[in-house]
Order: C-alpha cells, then structure tokens, then sequence
C-alpha cells in the first residue's frame, strides 16, 4: 500500500510548512486527487486516521478534492472530460488525445491556527 508512504510524507511536508510559519496547529489539510494518480481515497483516508496522531498535524482534518479526468484533442482542439476511461474526442471521435487533468495527488493547502497572542490590559490610575 503506497498511500502510506504518501501520507507518511504529505504529513512530513504539512509539519514542515508549520514550523516554517511559526504554527501551533494544523487545522485542515486539502489535497487534490485524479483518476489516474494511482491512489486510492479510501486507503489515503484511513492511512492519513493511522498516522496523523503521531505528528505534529495531530487533530488535523483530511479534505480531498476530487480532479476529473480530463483531456484535450490533438486533432481539432477540443477540451473535455473523460468518461468511463473512454480516450475518444467526442467532437471528432479521434483517439489523439493528451491528458490535462487527473493525474495528480498534490497538496493544495492548509489552514494553519496561530498562537493566541496575550493581550496585555492595564489600568488608567
């Protein structure tokens, strides 16, 4: 199962990105995912629950953002979206297509919670 390894390092680069911006916590981790990116959702979901206590995003929440499968024709030009992994233009019906979309597994972003800073009241004599 690859997802481990996959999530083992998205959490290893979130835990970085915390430190660097001087984090308490990570909130919310968003990752893009395509058909083809040769992950599984249902295995990055339950390996990110396995690991992520263990690190410094515990407490964070996975969101995946699901990319459709899309391509673009060679012959006329044509954008579109894949379906049934059927690689046909449906404008001119050739199978010279190049994929642009859906291969990806990436991180989009996180939501990083901040450390509270102290407010200092003093009082007028």
């Amino acid at each position: 199962m690859h997802e481990a390894s996959l999530v083992r390092s998205l959490l290893r680069q979130v835990g970085e990105l915390l430190v660097e911006h001087g984090g308490e916590s990570i909130v919310t981790i968003r990752v893009e995912m395509g058909p083809l990116s040769g992950v599984e959702r249902p295995l990055v979901e339950i390996a990110f629950a396995e690991q992520v206590d263990s690190t410094p995003c515990r407490g964070a929440e996975l969101k995946v953002e699901e990319v459709p499968l899309s391509a673009i024709c060679r012959e006329c030009g044509n954008e579109f979206d894949i379906e049934r992994f059927r690689f046909v233009c449906p404008a001119c019906e050739s199978t010279r297509v190049r994929v642009i979309s859906g291969e990806e597994f990436r991180l989009l972003d996180i939501e990083i919670r901040q450390p509270q800073t102290e407010s200092v009241s003093r009082e007028q004599p």
